[in-house]
């Protein structure tokens, strides 16, 4: 068990982390504030049911009631948002602890060191764009892989990861729904590793000898989520355009959603999915041609710098 009474220095000092992880410290004129989003940091605790913002507050009021810290701590979570927050940090940090423990530590969630590009970030950037999301270049894709080293990795991404190479289809259907929770909570940066192609790689290697239906639907599903909001990896058109004939129509579905997550999109094919028997996949066929982006699809601003794609 953690000890709730250490001091706020003497947390920080252990390996230089955030003494409120998962949360985050926020100060107020008025006091403190605890706030969390990652929610994937808990998937191991709730498991295939998931959390939100009133999950966390829910178990952190069971737990500042067990500890005696609830005259401590108030709360204002949204779905979207776990919140605590009180007058003074001393009833916060001891919470966080107690969350922290839940999640298995800062150590399992976070990786040693982050690691830069060899050359400007902009220049990487256009040898993404050109290697792998706008068109797939394979001199860019070359240039991309020996200027730009993939991301340190934490415990819990190398172990989700290994799964997916190596493991049981229990293991892989585990990494995959991980990973897919990772990719809703968080968005495109340099230093995660779901915004580097060697994570779609990894993945599209596991679908090319996958034959177990559940297992695919899972796989399918991360990267139609991390082409959302991670990279929309050109390299997945052929499986997505595949999974519209799949007899399964939870797998014909993502495949809808994963083109619409590209830049590059497949209206022909999309058009012929709006006769789908199943309705589910019909109505998002032409969701996707009533709101067509094609060629012209607008990138989230925080994606990709403008100048550089357009």
């Amino acid at each position: 068990m953690c000890n709730l009474w250490q001091s706020t220095d003497q947390i920080n000092n252990r390996h230089k982390m955030n003494a409120y992880f998962p949360c985050k410290l926020v100060e107020h004129q008025k006091g403190f504030s605890i706030i969390c989003s990652d929610f994937h940091y808990f998937d191991n605790y709730f498991g295939d049911k998931g959390c939100g913002g009133y999950t966390i507050e829910k178990l952190a009021k069971k737990l500042v009631k067990e500890h005696k810290i609830q005259k401590e701590v108030s709360f204002d979570s949204e779905a979207g948002m776990f919140c605590a927050y009180s007058q003074t940090k001393e009833g916060l940090l001891k919470l966080a602890l107690l969350l922290s423990e839940i999640t298995g530590g800062e150590e399992n969630h976070t990786a040693p060191t982050d690691v830069n590009p060899k050359i400007p970030f902009e220049e990487a950037e256009k040898l993404l764009l050109n290697g792998f999301v706008i068109r797939l270049d394979d001199q860019a894709q070359n240039d991309f892989y020996k200027n730009v080293p993939y991301p340190r990795l934490t415990n819990k991404q190398s172990e989700y990861l290994d799964f997916l190479k190596s493991g049981t289809n229990e293991e892989k259907v585990l990494a995959s729904k991980r990973i897919n929770s990772e990719a809703r909570t968080k968005t495109r940066k340099w230093n995660n590793f779901l915004s580097h192609p060697n994570t779609i790689t990894v993945f599209l290697e596991a679908i090319e000898v996958e034959t177990d239906n559940k297992v695919l639907q899972e796989l399918i599903w991360a990267i139609a989520f991390i082409c959302d909001r991670h990279l929309p990896d050109l390299r997945t058109k052929p499986y997505f355009e595949k999974a519209l004939g799949n007899k399964n129509a939870t797998i014909r579905w993502l495949g809808l959603l994963g083109l619409g997550n590209l830049f590059e999109n497949s209206e022909d094919l999309i058009l012929t999915m709006t006769n789908d028997k199943s309705e589910k996949v019909r109505k998002e066929a032409e969701r996707q041609i009533k709101f067509a982006r094609g060629k012209t699809q607008e990138f989230p601003v925080w994606m990709f710098n403008e100048k550089n794609y357009k």
